[in-house]
């Protein structure tokens, strides 16, 4: 998942609350995790709707979560 020649030392203001609650949903141990999987979960999202946007609705895809 974690390609080191991609990591970026960021500085961010986050919201603490949303943070938390992340990471206790997503089961992260560390801040940095919980933001990690977020990023991993939109990205995916992203690549789901790719091939529902080209069919225009003419198919059904239902999403299964852990």
């Amino acid at each position: 998942m974690r390609n080191t020649a991609a990591i970026r030392h960021k500085h961010l203001q986050l919201d603490q609350n949303k943070l938390t609650r992340a990471k206790v949903v997503l089961g992260a141990k560390t801040e940095t995790e919980a933001i990690e999987r977020a990023l991993a979960l939109v990205v995916d999202e992203h690549e789901l709707d790719k091939p529902l946007k080209r069919v225009k609705g003419r198919m059904q895809l239902r999403k299964v979560f852990r």
